[in-house]
């Protein structure tokens, strides 16, 4: 399948190109999208979560800020795994990173993982599946959070695909990080993913890991083209880790613009990482991922994907086709 890309568009269209990703970020609704609240902890069909389960976590996608928020979307990536000399007492490390596309209140979430209980499967075809519960210190410096004390999120990987099948939530806590769980929580916002993936592995942690987690949006300078739809901007969002000659991770991205019938349109690209490499503060990404165009045909899968990120923005290429980098005006992008 070919994909044109091109640049010579008509700037009297930007104005409204901008707005109309401002407006679809808050009131796009997946189909497919299932909405439901889970408990941060037990979840309502996972199994029962240890602290001293070795495991990994990546994830990145979207799911709807419900209930308070039905119908905004929120972007997330995520990286958890125990340090190398674990020693079973729920110790953990990553980051959680969350951007309600909305203003509103402690929308935004930097924080670093401290504490993690979960279950991990072995589950084929790509041994992967359980649920986990990520405990960030929002008391940390150089934490984004709605306040002082803990982000819980709860995750469950019951699908490949991810999509729908998996799930991603998370609270606010005014006690400090403690398992199984924080005193003075809130409400639990998010649901069943609307787009993305979260995987599970039952593996130890080795030297020498390295990890790229990224929730942003971005607006772009000018107006590129991707199959005739002129492009305002986008989300993104990311969980992926390299290290002891293995990589694997989730990203999705969404591309907002006007068709050329004058309409809004999301395209979607669901990428799973196979390989990651970084030079400097520059990330490639590297795997097959699925196209939706968002105008009434299935999504394409199966397509050759390869991504850079930098602290500044994303730029992928589909199947061969470029997209201009996106670049980060709001959110958080981090490799360490």
């Amino acid at each position: 399948m070919a994909f044109s890309l091109g640049h010579g568009i008509r700037r009297s269209r930007v104005a409204s190109s901008v707005a109309v990703l401002l407006i679809t970020l808050s009131v796009a609704l997946s189909p497919g999208a299932v909405q439901a609240r889970v408990d941060p902890l037990s979840g309502s069909d996972a199994s029962p979560q240890d602290p001293g389960t070795v495991g990994k976590a990546t994830g990145g996608g979207t799911v709807l800020a419900q209930p308070t928020y039905n119908t905004t979307i929120a972007s997330f990536g995520l990286n958890a795994r125990r340090p190398v000399d674990f020693l079973g007492d729920g110790v953990a490390e990553g980051r959680i990173m969350y951007d309600r596309h909305r203003n509103s209140t402690g929308r935004l979430v930097n924080v670093k993982v401290v504490l993690m209980q979960a279950t991990a499967t072995d589950t084929p075809p790509n041994g992967t599946g359980g649920s986990a519960t990520l405990i960030g210190d929002c008391n940390l410096p150089g934490s984004t959070c709605p306040g002082p004390g803990s982000a819980v999120v709860y995750i469950e990987d019951n699908s490949d695909d991810g999509s729908v099948a998996d799930k991603f939530t998370i609270t606010f806590c005014t006690g400090a990080p403690t398992l199984p769980m924080p005193g003075g929580c809130g409400g639990v916002e998010g649901g069943n993913l609307r787009t993305g993936n979260i995987q599970i592995h039952p593996d130890a942690t080795v030297a020498g890991e390295a990890t790229s987690t990224a929730g942003a949006a971005g607006v772009f300078g000018t107006t590129p083209t991707f199959n005739g739809v002129e492009l305002a901007g986008g989300i993104f969002s990311l969980g992926a880790r390299n290290g002891g000659g293995s990589a694997y991770g989730d990203l999705h991205v969404e591309y907002t613009g006007i068709s050329l019938l004058g309409l809004y349109q999301i395209i979607s690209v669901d990428a799973r990482i196979t390989g990651v490499t970084t030079v400097g503060g520059t990330v490639t990404l590297t795997g097959t991922c699925s196209l939706d165009m968002g105008d009434g045909p299935p999504p394409v899968g199966g397509l050759a994907f390869t991504g850079t990120l930098t602290a500044t923005g994303l730029t992928i290429s589909v199947a061969g086709s470029s997209v201009p980098t996106l670049p980060k005006t709001d959110g958080f992008i981090v490799s360490e």
